[in-house]
């Protein structure tokens, strides 16, 4: 509010001394004193909005910790994480840069690169993201059904590879618009399993290019207690092996609602719909650290998918909190075969701890069939 008066009081300056000029006056020291006095005051409260403000140094956290989850085992990981500001608007969020490490006791490794780059004048953001992933993994086959029987499990060992860039235009700090560009490769080593995969691929490279379109009105991103964040992206993919293209619809919307002191209700809803030239390789899954936490990764996989999750987030002391949630999902090869009985509910309660402006997490999510999992992350699952 006051930022606002002192822009209007700033603006009304010529119109105040033409209307006096007009009536043979001029504005006298003492008006101008006054209002210098405003402003200055203004600023001395609000160092940050100067604009002789300069953004703070580059700062680096080191990131170590270690986890469990039925894919990996016992897991260690260790990076980084930097941020700081190369943008004028202070308004806009840093820029930032991450790199971790990982490797777990069932012989899975993995590296990732991360961050985000805000112009000098805060109106273009760049995201960037590359990962490697190789591991043995559990496999059931494709599809709800296949997942579903005990007895279907295999072992798939495979490694990956992901790269995406974003060009985001901000208007303002509510809406992002843009483009992107993405790659994935897989390519499987080995497969033992009694499902079929006759005609399968078991390499498959795909370049995509896609629009984005990004409504964020929290207040703010790392810890959000209101608001809405609403991500919507179409995408084509190509495969640089020839074959058809495949296109890619996927949406979020997350909502927070403070309830009382310290406490937090999210709701995250979540899409992600394939066209049916997209092979098993691209396909999403259920599990993970982010949606339907506590099933083991890629057991339930299928052409779409289609997710929601609230989440209870309450401060308990200090920078120490707690969080319980609940939320079901389910994976199905087209909308005309949508089974709601295939439905995979989920439930869990982890711990928060909030530093340095990072919100650190660690989660005991549950699902079907006695699965669970154990999860570490940085900044909240939505």
């Amino acid at each position: 509010m006051l930022r606002t008066a002192v822009r209007h009081i700033l603006l009304l300056i010529p119109l105040l001394c033409c209307t006096l000029l007009a009536d043979g006056q001029v504005l006298d020291s003492a008006a101008e004193a006054r209002i210098k006095d405003t402003v200055d005051r203004y600023y001395r409260l609000h160092p940050r909005r100067h604009p002789s403000h300069r953004p703070s140094d580059f700062r680096v956290m080191p990131l170590f910790g270690a986890m469990y989850t039925q894919e990996t085992e016992f897991l260690a990981m260790g990076g980084f994480m930097g941020s700081g500001r190369t943008s004028e608007d202070t308004l806009a969020p840093p820029s930032t840069v991450g790199a971790v490490l990982m490797i777990s006791t069932n012989l899975s490794a993995a590296g990732a690169i991360t961050g985000a780059w805000v112009s000098r004048r805060g109106d273009f953001l760049i995201q960037y993201s590359a990962a490697y992933i190789y591991g043995p993994r559990y496999f059931w086959g494709l599809g709800y059904e296949a997942a579903s029987l005990d007895g279907n499990r295999g072992r798939m060992v495979s490694h990956r590879a992901r790269a995406r860039a974003d060009l985001l235009y901000r208007r303002g700090s509510l809406l992002n618009a843009g483009g992107f560009v993405s790659y994935a490769y897989l390519g499987v080593l080995e497969l033992t399993s009694s499902f079929p995969m006759e005609g399968e691929p078991m390499e498959t490279h795909y370049a995509g290019v896609g629009a984005r379109l990004d409504l964020d009105t929290r207040d703010s991103s790392s810890e959000p207690s209101r608001g809405i964040l609403i991500t919507a992206e179409e995408s084509v993919h190509f495969n640089l092996r020839g074959g058809r293209p495949f296109f890619r619809t996927e949406v979020t919307a997350d909502f927070y609602l403070p309830l009382w002191e310290g406490g937090v209700l999210a709701l995250d809803l979540y899409g992600q719909l394939n066209s049916r030239a997209a092979p098993w390789t691209v396909w999403p899954d259920a599990g993970g650290d982010i949606r339907l936490r506590g099933y083991y990764r890629g057991r339930y996989r299928d052409r779409n998918l289609l997710s929601a999750q609230m989440e209870l987030r309450q401060r308990v002391y200090g920078p120490h909190g707690l969080a319980v949630w609940g939320g079901a999902g389910n994976v199905f090869p087209s909308f005309r075969e949508l089974d709601i009985k295939n439905t995979l509910p989920t439930y869990g309660a982890g711990y928060r701890f909030s530093f340095l402006g990072l919100v650190l997490r660690l989660d005991a999510g549950f699902g079907l069939r006695g699965q669970w999992a154990v999860t570490a992350g940085v900044s909240h699952s939505f």
